[in-house]
């Protein structure tokens, strides 16, 4: 219990903790990404305006979200002008601004542009804008590679330091994390401590009770008064049991297991349920594999097989069906139970497991061997013990399937 607990605190914080910090790398590296393209823009602009002349550049207006431009700013970038005629026809081109291009390497790009027939785009780590001059048209390339250096640089620091803080917060969390989780534990110690000695305290006076029931039945005779007695006795012993056993698988101790021959055991506890289905006119299908032997815990296994049967005889109605299947499924035991019942009472099948839950508890009160809502969360608790599942479903709108897989 301590370790599984610890491991889903630092699982949960941590998964918090990365959400978190991917957060902040985006958030950092977007506005950062908007604020380099806001800038370009700018820049290209007043590239345009100034027709590519240095002298003809306005700073009046500085752009918001960055620093201000100046002149220091725009000699340092590089790019390089196109002009070209109504025709498609290259007539000058400035590369004075940058080392990278040569003249037939711009006016390759020129070209491309004009085929294209783009106003503005992107083109090889290059941005462009054009720019209609009379009948000839002008063409602005500006590099690209120092604002892109730029971002990745930023987005590998922030990066780079988001994931040093999360390996420093997965340290603080493990070595925190039994301080975290003790109230817990201490809790849920008591509570299981509490369940455990009120179990065994009510064993002690239930059986005096029955004891004296019968005693009452042999000297005055059976009446309704002493079955009501016996009855509810009973369930109150059932119920102390599953809590007792409940609280110890809690504790993640696996149970004793043995090599046990469970096509023997089902077949055993079906006789008597085949028997009682008979009486109230069910259809009982049984379909028993032979020969399946596996390591489990021969009263754990026939504890799932009663619980889910009791359940299937509790509200199956009169003339409905009951099917059972026990069979191998590759590496794995498959048990089926399947039966008529209304789908209504309970929209979510998994909510059967939650524990005292019960969807139609006035119907269960109404019958003799009616339980607390304890006995799947019971029978789930085992599977997982022995490293299985226990599912249910509603194959269809008149009856539900539960699953276990071994």
């Amino acid at each position: 219990m301590t370790n599984t607990l610890k491991r889903r605190f630092i699982i949960f914080t941590m998964m918090a903790v990365t959400c978190l910090l991917v957060f902040i790398v985006l958030a950092i590296n977007g506005l950062n990404w908007v604020m380099l393209e806001h800038q370009s823009d700018m820049m290209m602009k007043i590239l345009i305006d100034s027709d590519g002349a240095f002298h003809k550049m306005d700073f009046n207006r500085p752009p918001p979200f960055s620093g201000p431009l100046d002149m220091d700013r725009m000699r340092s970038s590089r790019f390089f002008t196109v002009l070209s005629d109504a025709n498609g026809n290259i007539i000058d081109v400035d590369i004075a601004q940058i080392s990278s291009i040569n003249y037939e390497t711009a006016k390759s790009y020129a070209l491309a542009v004009l085929k294209a027939n783009k106003e503005s785009g992107r083109m090889d780590g290059y941005t462009f804008a054009t720019k209609k001059m009379g009948s000839n048209r002008l063409t602005f390339f500006m590099d690209m590679s120092g604002q892109n250096e730029s971002f990745y640089r930023i987005l590998f620091a922030s990066s780079a330091i988001a994931a040093l803080c999360w390996f420093v917060i997965l340290i603080i969390v493990i070595l925190l994390s039994g301080k975290v989780i003790r109230p817990v534990l201490e809790g849920i110690a008591k509570q299981k401590q509490f369940i455990t000695n009120a179990g065994h305290e009510m064993k002690t006076p239930l059986a005096i009770i029955q004891s004296n029931n019968d005693a009452m039945a042999l000297i005055h005779g059976e009446n309704k008064y002493n079955v009501n007695i016996r009855t509810q006795t009973k369930r109150l012993d059932v119920l102390m049991s599953n809590l007792l056993m409940l609280s110890k698988l809690d504790e993640d101790v696996p149970l004793p297991a043995e090599s046990v021959n469970i096509s023997e055991t089902a077949t055993e506890v079906l006789s008597v349920y085949q028997d009682y289905a008979r009486t109230r006119k069910l259809h009982f299908t049984v379909r028993i594999e032979s020969d399946i032997t596996i390591l489990i815990n021969r009263e754990s296994f026939r504890q799932i097989l009663t619980i889910l049967l009791d359940n299937a005889l509790k509200y199956t109605p009169d003339n409905g069906y009951i099917l059972f299947l026990l069979v191998r499924n590759g590496r794995h035991i498959q048990i089926i139970e399947e039966n008529t019942c209304d789908a209504s009472l309970e929209p979510d099948p998994e909510r059967l497991f939650e524990r005292f839950y019960r969807g139609d508890s006035a119907r269960t009160q109404s019958r003799e061997f009616s339980g607390y809502g304890i006995g799947l969360s019971a029978a789930r608790a085992i599977c997982v013990n022995f490293g299985g599942k226990l599912t249910a479903e509603y194959p269809s709108a008149e009856s539900i399937r539960f699953t276990a897989i071994l």
